[in-house]
């Protein structure tokens, strides 16, 4: 696994980013930056596209599925499989996501 650079943390708001071909949703929360990836496990749904982050949970709107940003674990059906979290770290003002 490499850390890749995003940029700088900006707003502390969830942030689209592609990262080596894949697209993830950052998300600041609890004093630190989550990463996961942009895909809700149950339609394939953008969180970007179909979503919203309320706190540090990803909500789908597709199909009302949630997920937990720091472990990418579902809280809430018809979603019953996690989706894939990355670890994030800041460096020199920088984001930067482990993969």
């Amino acid at each position: 696994m490499t850390w890749c650079g995003v940029g700088p943390p900006g707003d502390p708001g969830p942030m689209s980013v592609v990262v080596r071909g894949e697209s993830l949703l950052l998300v600041f929360g609890d004093g630190r930056w989550w990463a996961i990836e942009d895909r809700c496990s149950h339609a394939s749904c953008a969180f970007t596209d179909d979503g919203e982050v309320d706190g540090l949970v990803a909500v789908c709107n597709c199909h009302g599925s949630e997920f937990d940003v720091r472990s990418g674990e579902p809280l809430m059906t018809p979603a019953t499989e996690p989706i894939r979290t990355f670890p994030v770290r800041l460096t020199g003002g920088i984001l930067e996501v482990e993969m």
